[in-house]
């Protein structure tokens, strides 16, 4: 598939740069073209008004030796009858070249006209007077100017050739960079397939387990359709309990996919995050009594910041629940919130199982819980922080993890207070969809 891929963005990149670079050569050719031919019209112009301001003294004006500048030009004087009086200079057109710019001698237009292969410009000055030609008065009705422009055109022929090599070298060039521009430009997308793969891949693992279970549970109340509630109640536990997890993973996906898609919608507003912090900490007090574990806290008041505070207290209970579930028997959990500069510092600390440097840097990756997470001993669904690491971002923050496995894991956020609400790309107003 991505094989395909690259060949097409090649082959577009390649057409497109063909394309530019064709309209570009032909642009450059034609105003050339246009320029060396309005330079020769600006000559045959300039030579025909000084004819006529020298009052027509012809046999001065056009001797050659005094006209060095005009040398490239041919005077052709017409009689009566399309009769050649003189050439200046002489022999330089053939007698048949001669015959054929005759025919247009009556025109008093800039003409083109094309012999052989041979290019001529031409003006006509009508004249209709006796002028001394060698001594001798003769009657001319106009003055031909011929324009060789064989330079001209082989200054164009040689332009044409090298804008047709360019173009081909272009191409060949174009063509290799594209390659390599698509391989760059695939990079990204191999990547994100790559994840999108992995992720079906998860989800579809992590729910064929609890609907297996459920299966199970239902194949046994099947085969014991005599048994009371109280006998099989194990089996529905379990099955809800299966259910209960799946609506779990569910919620999850449809939060981070609505966030992918920036469908899901968020409301700022001044929120004391202090309390969202003490709210959250009182809600997993009698949890963690339970398992043995303390809970410290050392929370500045007042702290302020613009935000969500459903999600942001939903970011806190994710870390407090990470927390508690890999801690240790008698473990204690650290929740410190302090203002640093102009934002707010929130570490959430625990003396659990810790993580390794290998799984560090994939803990924010969805359905990665390390190796050992596939036997769900801990019973999570490897999304969470991975929506911790989606709501602390939409509101401006960062966060970072340091760990060593048998010690502990501590996370630290950053998120902007309302002092600095301004440098928060995200707000706008107090109500924003993402």
């Amino acid at each position: 598939m991505f094989q395909k891929t690259r060949l097409r963005l090649v082959l577009i990149n390649a057409a497109v740069f063909l394309f530019i670079l064709s309209a570009f050569g032909a642009i450059l050719y034609f105003y050339m073209n246009y320029r060396l031919e309005r330079q020769v019209d600006i000559t045959l112009q300039h030579v025909s008004r000084h004819i006529i301001h020298e009052h027509l003294d012809v046999d001065e004006f056009l001797n050659p030796e005094n006209n060095e500048g005009n040398h490239r030009i041919i005077y052709l004087l017409w009689g009566k009858n399309q009769t050649l009086q003189k050439e200046i200079p002489e022999n330089l057109i053939s007698n048949k070249d001669k015959r054929i710019l005759s025919k247009v001698q009556d025109s008093n237009r800039l003409r083109t006209i094309k012999i052989g292969k041979i290019f001529y410009r031409t003006l006509n000055i009508p004249v209709h007077q006796n002028i001394n030609l060698n001594g001798t008065s003769q009657y001319v009705q106009n003055i031909q100017l011929v324009y060789n422009m064989e330079h001209e055109k082989e200054m164009l022929a040689h332009l044409l050739v090298f804008i047709e090599f360019g173009s081909l070298v272009s191409v060949i060039v174009a063509i290799l960079a594209g390659f390599f521009l698509a391989n760059i430009a695939l990079v990204p997308i191999k990547t994100a397939w790559n994840k999108q793969t992995q992720f079906v891949a998860d989800a579809s693992h992590e729910l064929r387990t609890p609907l297996s279970v459920m299966k199970l549970n239902l194949e046994r109340l099947f085969r014991h359709p005599k048994s009371s509630i109280e006998q099989v109640s194990e089996n529905i536990s379990q099955a809800i309990h299966e259910i209960e997890y799946m609506t779990k993973i569910i919620n999850q996906l449809l939060i981070l996919a609505r966030s992918d898609s920036n469908q899901l919608e968020m409301r700022f507003q001044i929120v004391e995050l202090s309390s969202v912090l003490k709210r959250v900490i009182q809600d997993f007090e009698e949890l963690a009594k339970l398992k043995n574990i303390t809970i410290v806290s050392s929370i500045q008041s007042p702290v302020e910041i613009n935000g969500d505070e459903d999600r942001l207290y939903q970011l806190f209970m994710i870390l407090l629940d990470n927390a508690l579930k890999y801690n240790k028997e008698k473990g204690k959990i650290t929740v410190e919130c302090h203002l640093k500069g102009s934002n707010a510092r929130i570490v959430i600390k625990d003396t659990g199982v810790g993580i390794s440097k290998e799984d560090l840097p994939f803990i924010f990756d969805r359905f990665y819980r390390g190796d050992k997470a596939r036997t769900r001993k801990y019973e999570g669904t490897g999304l969470g922080l991975s929506i911790a690491k989606w709501i602390i971002e939409s509101h401006g923050g960062k966060i970072r993890v340091t760990s060593e496995v048998g010690k502990g894991t501590q996370f630290i956020l950053t998120i902007p207070t309302v002092k600095n609400k301004e440098k928060h790309p995200s707000v706008r107003g107090d109500f924003i969809s993402r």
